[in-house]
């Protein structure tokens, strides 16, 4: 699939088959999560992805926290918890921008791979679901050096799943030149 296509054409997928996922492509595209921009030096040492493959019928319904919006994940195949190690690094402080970088690969791998996705958050600023962080963090039974910063659920799309068109905000609204 060409690039550009692939970034236009991506979207959220809720609903998907019920067919398993292969280790293989769950590699594959965890592979291409690491080709992500990154800060800090280039050397493996600094590198703070870390990934939660989790495919465990059971783990996934408790990961929904019992929001109905959630609901969709008791007919994932797979979750991926996306994290970060703060101790591969500890100087740089920007782990939500890098692993948010290496969730945008694997939203992109997934869909030209033929697989849908959908983000879910994991409330990293949300005060008010301080408690439902700690349940997620609790459920992936995460080590205090490793920060949870996003989940997303993939398997093979339903297409019977009826997706709205995206309503985008006209270009000249968001640009801005030389100044505000």
């Amino acid at each position: 699939m060409d690039t550009l296509e692939c970034i236009k054409t991506r979207r959220s997928r809720r609903k998907f088959l019920d067919k398993e996922v292969s280790d293989e492509i769950i590699e594959k595209i965890i592979d291409f999560a690491r080709y992500a921009p990154f800060g800090g030096p280039l050397k493996k040492e600094c590198q703070v992805w870390e990934f939660v493959v989790v495919k465990d019928r059971e783990t996934i319904k408790e990961l929904a926290l019992g929001y109905e919006d959630r609901e969709f994940l008791f007919g994932t195949p797979v979750v991926i918890a996306c994290c970060t190690d703060k101790t591969k690094d500890p100087e740089y402080k920007e782990w939500t921008i890098t692993m948010s970088l290496a969730m945008e690969n694997i939203l992109l791998t997934t869909h030209s791979l033929g697989l849908g996705a959908c983000f879910i958050t994991t409330f990293t600023k949300h005060e008010k679901h301080k408690d439902d962080r700690e349940k997620m963090i609790k459920i992936l039974e995460l080590p205090e050096n490793i920060e949870l910063i996003g989940m997303i659920a993939l398997g093979y799309p339903d297409d019977s799943e009826v997706l709205e068109k995206k309503d985008l905000r006209d270009l000249k609204e968001v640009i801005h030149c030389e100044r505000w």
